[in-house]
């Protein structure tokens, strides 16, 4: 027996190896979560806090555009049909008519539309006889975009210095001598120029959301029926 060599197998030296790498790592995993913590209620509030605040301020902010939006919208269709309305006058050689009221009250003439464009049977001027709506032609009623009006005009009402007998309905010189509910009439002529009934005015038609504000203009130039989009304004 003295100077036999006693062997340890070797599945034996491997499972020992196996068990100090398992310890190995579960000692280091012990370690890593025992400095590891969780957030703390407060950390938690003051981080929802934060981005409720960025999330308000990114709502008030796409309100307002889309506000922003809806007015230009509004103030690109009402110049648009203005265009039109000067291109069929000279297109068709007669008159037509966009009447509107001053402060976006309903057109109730014009089955209660924002806006209707309207075409006379013959060019009318001053001193002519009462002109008349073209037979062939029904009035066309214009809604502006939701939430969005036209708030306010620089030119005078139907009649007011003006020629009575230019007004046929939908326009209308108003209920009596201070023309409350007067409408407001742009006419566009076969000769290429725009004119209010109050010949030669140029001026401004406001358009601008449902509360007033942002407003956007649209200004036209009696002379030459040059029509403008201009600057939005809070």
């Amino acid at each position: 027996m003295e100077g036999q060599t006693f062997h340890i197998p070797l599945k034996h030296a491997r499972s020992s190896a196996d068990k100090y790498v398992v310890r190995e790592i579960r000692s280091n995993i012990a370690r890593v979560c025992k400095d590891e913590r969780g957030y703390t209620l407060p950390e938690i509030l003051t981080a929802v806090s934060i981005m409720s605040i960025i999330l308000a301020i990114g709502i008030i902010v796409l309100l307002a555009l889309l506000e922003r939006w809806r007015v230009e919208a509004a103030a690109d269709q009402f110049a648009a049909d203005l265009r039109l309305a000067h291109t069929r006058a000279t297109e068709q050689l007669t008159d037509w008519r966009v009447v509107f009221m001053h402060d976006g009250t309903p057109l109730s003439r014009c089955s209660s539309a924002d806006y209707c464009m309207v075409k006379l049977n013959f060019p009318y001027g001053a001193g002519d006889p009462t002109p008349a709506l073209a037979d062939d032609t029904p009035q066309v009623r214009r809604e502006l975009p939701e939430w969005t009006k036209i708030k306010d005009v620089t030119f005078d009402p139907d009649c007011s210095h003006g020629d009575p007998n230019a007004v046929v309905p939908p326009s209308y010189c108003g209920s009596d001598a201070a023309q409350n509910g007067a409408t407001r009439t742009l006419e566009f002529n076969s000769n290429g120029t725009v004119r209010t009934l109050r010949p030669g005015q140029s001026g401004t038609v406001v358009i601008s959301s449902e509360d007033g504000s942002p407003t956007c203009p649209v200004v036209f130039n009696a002379p030459t029926s040059r029509i403008r989009i201009g600057d939005i304004s809070y």
